[in-house]
């Protein structure tokens, strides 16, 4: 450290301070100047002054005058400027000197004595009226000038002061007004020293401390993607990032009101964020021909107000950044594509499962999908994320049921370099660290292992994830559709899936209904199908009635997706603009093992006793699967689950005989 020592003193008179310093370890330069040129306007001083400023001192030591020449020179707020401290001790030595001199002055009855200083004097009146009988008035001076000082002097006179002790100045003002006046010398100076210069090692200390949390904070904030600045409690920038310089047209702004480099903000606003706590969110604002985002919280320390926290942004560069974030969530395959309005169909099974769903995706909770292969269950969950507050965060989709389960938990959960043999030496981050903030679609549910179920339990539970070989926790937001075409009270009862597990992901159940159960709605899609691969072939395919009669009379096992298959068929097959009935039968008996049972009237449908599951053709085992499968999903309604076949309930009363279902269900 590199302290200066300002002094009006004679040569010699200050050597105790020197030497001091030098005991301490201090490196102390001595500057002397003259008494008469001590002015904050005379050009010696400013000379003094700019030398100081060349030589990048750390602090400045001088007496109570000078201190006050230099505050109003300006000096404090770049170097900090230390006063000499007048201990207490030195005001008892002050006393003993004098009553050691004129012992006279202490024994006059109602004795005064006014000490005047250029700092308040840190003691104790009752224990000079004790030690010495008499009372003490301190006299703390702000300014130099001969009036001043007489002015002083007069009123100590008249609060009954009897005697003065004080510096030359005041010795000399006083004894032209008739006081009696005691010059002395500090006794204790080397004490006072002592504590002057540990006190101004632990300022520079602390002074460095906050410079270089400052530049650090600087430093972080200026590599951030937003505008930042801190208020002080009066509205002035504490600190500020280059962002919100740039917004502001300003290279320095430090220390200037913020309404006065912005003249657009609501000073009622910025007031109620300073003064009650309250916070401004998202106002727009024009800035020098910007459009300009900004928000305010209060900065508090122990539960009090100590200024604000400002955020600007261009409302342009946010707008680029959302369009960059999106960009590269589509670039990585991360993003659904398909919204409600993609969901074809009028019927009220679909209109009432659309209303549902819109209803689950305005809440976090996790969902599960129940619906057979070819329902649309991937759609349902793409149109519920971009329906959902997630909607601009990423959708990752995972079919379980198509990846070994060896390979399945390393892609969910990622992995660690070297984990495995095989794995990437940077390891990788998994499928659901990446669907952070946003959403993950677990298609085929059904099909995870049960140690694959264990982990993702700990996911929805704890919202961490561990990756494969690794120990460290990551804390994960992510929302889980998981879709299944299984019944997984079916394999919870047999032991195939965790029970835990299967009421943390049905919070939310949405059942998408087969196609057979939506009446016209397949009328409705075949035409959209027949126009799409139409177009492609450059034809041009109607359907007659009885052609839309022979599509509603079959089953479709397979749903949408079989429906969408066989129409890209008929437009290939198909050599005529008109498609019949005969057409669509045919190329239905080339496609399907089975002719739709449904075209048969329930009247014509024979009570069959049930045979001995064993002996069941594979068809009739398919059969059995899907009515179990309807029985289940309605908890044993025979209602529903006749709906959901596109059966009669005296048609599904009777397979149920058949297949040993009744006393079941």
């Amino acid at each position: 450290m590199k302290f200066w020592y300002l002094s009006t003193r004679k040569a010699g008179k200050d050597a105790l301070m020197q030497e001091t310093a030098e005991k301490m370890g201090i490196s102390l330069e001595e500057k002397h100047i003259e008494d008469s040129l001590v002015r904050s306007d005379s050009p010696e001083m400013r000379e003094l002054l700019r030398q100081m400023e060349a030589a990048r001192i750390d602090a400045v030591i001088c007496r109570g005058r000078m201190e006050r020449i230099l505050k109003e020179a300006g000096v404090s707020s770049r170097i900090p400027v230390i006063p000499i401290q007048f201990l207490a001790s030195s005001t008892f030595s002050l006393f003993v000197q004098v009553m050691k001199q004129h012992p006279e002055e202490f024994l006059l009855p109602g004795a005064k004595a006014a000490v005047f200083s250029h700092q308040p004097l840190l003691i104790n009146r009752e224990i000079i009226r004790y030690l010495f009988h008499l009372e003490m008035i301190n006299v703390v001076m702000e300014e130099d000038a001969p009036e001043y000082i007489r002015r002083k002097l007069v009123q100590a006179r008249e609060e009954g002061a009897t005697f003065i002790i004080g510096g030359l100045r005041v010795c000399r003002e006083a004894a032209a007004l008739g006081m009696r006046a005691y010059y002395t010398e500090n006794a204790d100076e080397y004490e006072s020293y002592c504590h002057t210069l540990e006190m101004a090692v632990m300022f520079v200390e602390n002074l460095r401390s906050q410079r270089e949390y400052r530049r650090t904070l600087e430093f972080m904030m200026d590599y951030s993607f937003e505008g930042m600045a801190m208020i002080s409690p009066d509205g002035r920038v504490v600190i500020s990032n280059a962002i919100v310089r740039e917004i502001l047209g300003q290279k320095e702004i430090t220390g200037r009101p913020i309404c006065e480099l912005a003249p657009e903000l609501d000073r009622q606003k910025l007031a109620a964020v300073l003064k009650k706590g309250e916070t401004i969110y998202g106002n727009i604002l024009q800035i020098r021909d910007h459009a300009v985002i900004v928000s305010a919280v209060p900065y508090l320390k122990n539960g009090q107000i100590q200024g604000a926290i400002l955020h600007m942004n261009q409302k342009e560069r946010v707008e680029n950044l959302e369009s960059q974030i999106k960009n590269e969530i589509y670039s990585r395959g991360l993003a659904a594509k398909y919204h409600f309005s993609d969901i074809k169909g009028d019927s009220a099974v679909m209109e009432q499962c659309r209303y549902e769903a819109k209803q689950f995706a305005k809440n976090q909770a996790n969902i599960l999908l129940f619906g057979e292969s070819g329902t649309g269950k991937e759609l349902f969950a793409q149109s519920i994320h971009n329906y959902s507050t997630r909607k601009d965060q990423p959708f990752v989709a995972v079919n379980c049921g198509a990846l070994p389960m060896s390979l399945l938990e390393s892609e969910l959960f990622g992995y660690v370099g070297g984990a495995f043999t095989g794995a990437s030496r940077q390891g990788k981050k998994g499928l659901i660290e990446q669907a952070d903030k946003g959403t993950i679609f677990l298609d085929e549910i059904s099909e995870m292992d049960l140690q694959g179920q264990v982990r993702l339990l700990r996911v929805i539970e704890e919202r961490v994830i561990t990756r494969v070989g690794d120990d460290r926790v990551i804390p994960v937001d992510v929302r889980i559709i998981a879709a299944s075409n299984k019944s997984l009270q079916k394999l919870v009862r047999e032991g195939k899936f965790r029970e835990d597990l299967y009421y943390r992901l049905n919070v939310l159940t949405l059942r998408i209904p087969p196609l057979r159960s939506r009446g016209k709605d397949i009328l409705l899609l075949a035409e959209e199908f027949l126009a799409r691969y139409g177009e492609r072939a450059s034809k041009n395919l109607e359907l007659t009635q009885d052609a839309g009669n022979a599509l509603l009379s079959f089953s479709w096992p397979g749903n949408v997706r079989q429906l969408r298959n066989f129409c890209e068929r008929l437009v290939i097959v198909s050599d005529r603009q008109k498609v019949d009935g005969g057409m669509i039968r045919r190329q239905l008996a080339d496609i399907c093992e089975e002719f739709p049972e449904e075209e048969r009237t329930e009247k014509e449908e024979p009570e069959v006793p049930a045979p001995n599951l064993s002996q069941l053709s594979e068809k009739e085992r398919r059969e059995r699967e899907r009515l179990e499968e309807a029985l289940e999903a309605s908890g044993g309604n025979r209602g529903q689950a006749a709906q959901a076949l596109g059966i009669g309930r005296s048609s599904l009363w009777r397979k149920m005989k058949k297949y040993g279902l009744d006393e079941t269900y």
